[in-house]
């Protein structure tokens, strides 16, 4: 998706948790994945400034993120949130890539990225925080028939792999976490501290 979809999430770590916040746009219908992530090295270092730099992603951009993140591993110091990123592999998108009609709609990132089942973990230095969403409102939940909780698009099971540094459950679909306000509070705690907070 394009990058404005990040705007009021954008806004509230800027505004209310005072991050410098720049925006990174790719294509997601076509091109390769490598070349995504080359792209979000250079804008990432161009953006730097000489300060540390954290990574948030939502959905494939999360999947997007863990990659650069292990492609490049000890690039960047900061940390990163991943939102709604099912690193396990997406039975919606398993599911809907059977269907021709809809695999040219996927592109080709998520039949690459999201797909497949994924035996992934976190080995690079950054901490990574990963945030699922558990209010069904979507239509992957009738695509993939989720027996488990989900955000109507990622079961809350497909965003944990073995060494996350912290991942939470919060009450919204997986658009919605996009306009949260605990969302932002969230991100903003953990790309600070390492950890979400509970209190």
């Amino acid at each position: 998706m394009n990058g404005l979809v990040f705007g009021v999430l954008r806004q509230r770590l800027q505004q209310q948790h005072g991050f410098d916040v720049d925006t990174f746009t790719y294509p997601t219908l076509h091109g390769h994945a490598k070349q995504v992530l080359g792209d979000l090295v250079d804008f990432a270092s161009r953006n730097a400034r000489g300060r540390k730099v954290h990574f948030v992603g939502h959905s494939l951009g999360g999947a997007l993120v863990y990659r650069t993140l292990h492609d490049y591993a000890g690039r960047f110091d900061g940390n990163a949130v991943l939102l709604g990123s099912p690193l396990k592999g997406s039975r919606a998108a398993r599911s809907a890539s059977q269907w021709p009609m809809l695999r040219p709609l996927l592109g080709p990132h998520v039949l690459e990225e999201l797909a497949p089942d994924r035996n992934r973990s976190c080995t690079c230095p950054n901490a990574i925080g990963a945030i699922a969403g558990n209010l069904r409102v979507g239509m992957g939940q009738f695509i993939a028939h989720f027996d488990e909780e989900s955000d109507g698009t990622v079961a809350v099971s497909e965003t944990i792999i073995p060494g996350l540094s912290d991942h939470l459950v919060l009450p919204h679909s997986h658009m919605g976490m996009l306009f949260a306000d605990d969302v932002a509070a969230q991100v903003a705690h953990f790309l600070r501290h390492a950890a979400f907070t509970r209190t």
